[in-house]
């Protein structure tokens, strides 16, 4: 059994949805509070988290947009409100790198977890031709562009539409594409692949589009995604 959680933003709810049974699968945004926590309550909020995956070391845990933001101290449109603790959080990354999975996260061969969902145009523009292959390398050929070259993943260079300013070009990477855009440019379009996903914010567990789940839902109710 997988158990998707949504966007922490410093929330302690992943405490109540975190199972015992199974992997718990986490998919970023751990600091940038939506719900007006100290920067001192998100620090030992995520501190937590690492604690609970030292623990059970087969937990996942993928990198959001506001991650990727203090991971590089660039301002990438991401909500970067804790500006004078930047240092801190990107030490924090640092000393915990070796315990994140990546970007994107198979679940077998036909379901793909990431923090915001993968579209054709990114994946071809910085991969490769996509030739109906499964989550298993796609997601292998994501992490290895995330360790080679973090910058695929910002915003800027992949804000190709005028007046783009949330993530509405095609070009949007794992990290930064909006939902409602995925329907149009969906990488596994016409296969049996499903994608998981968080970052546009849902009042429940959300079925976007056929093979779309959003579970960025953490700000409204209390759920995770248990496959």
């Amino acid at each position: 059994m997988h158990n998707i959680i949504g966007d922490i933003h410093g929330k302690e709810s992943w405490k109540q949805l975190v199972q015992e049974e199974g992997i718990n699968v986490f998919v970023g945004d751990y600091f940038d509070s939506k719900d007006g926590q100290t920067a001192d309550e998100v620090i030992a909020n995520f501190e937590d988290i690492i604690a609970f995956k030292q623990q059970r070391p087969e937990t996942v845990l993928l990198y959001g947009n506001h991650d990727l933001n203090y991971i590089l101290d660039m301002d990438y449109r991401s909500r970067f409100s804790c500006k004078e603790y930047v240092h801190v959080y990107q030490r924090m990354f640092e000393e915990t790198a070796s315990l994140f999975y990546g970007v994107a996260y198979p679940i077998g061969d036909d379901i793909l977890v990431s923090h915001a969902g993968v579209t054709r145009t990114w994946y071809e523009h910085y991969i490769d031709i996509y030739r109906g292959e499964g989550a298993k390398e796609v997601a292998a050929r994501i992490n290895a562009l995330w360790q080679k070259e973090k910058m695929a993943f910002t915003f800027s260079p992949n804000a190709t539409l005028e007046g783009d300013h949330w993530g509405e070009s095609p070009m949007h990477s794992p990290l930064w594409i909006r939902s409602w855009v995925l329907p149009q440019d969906n990488l596994f379009a016409d296969t049996a692949v499903t994608q998981i996903f968080g970052h546009t914010p849902q009042e429940d567990i959300t079925k976007i589009a056929p093979g779309l789940i959003c579970v960025d839902c953490l700000f409204k109710t209390t759920k995770s995604l248990q496959l």
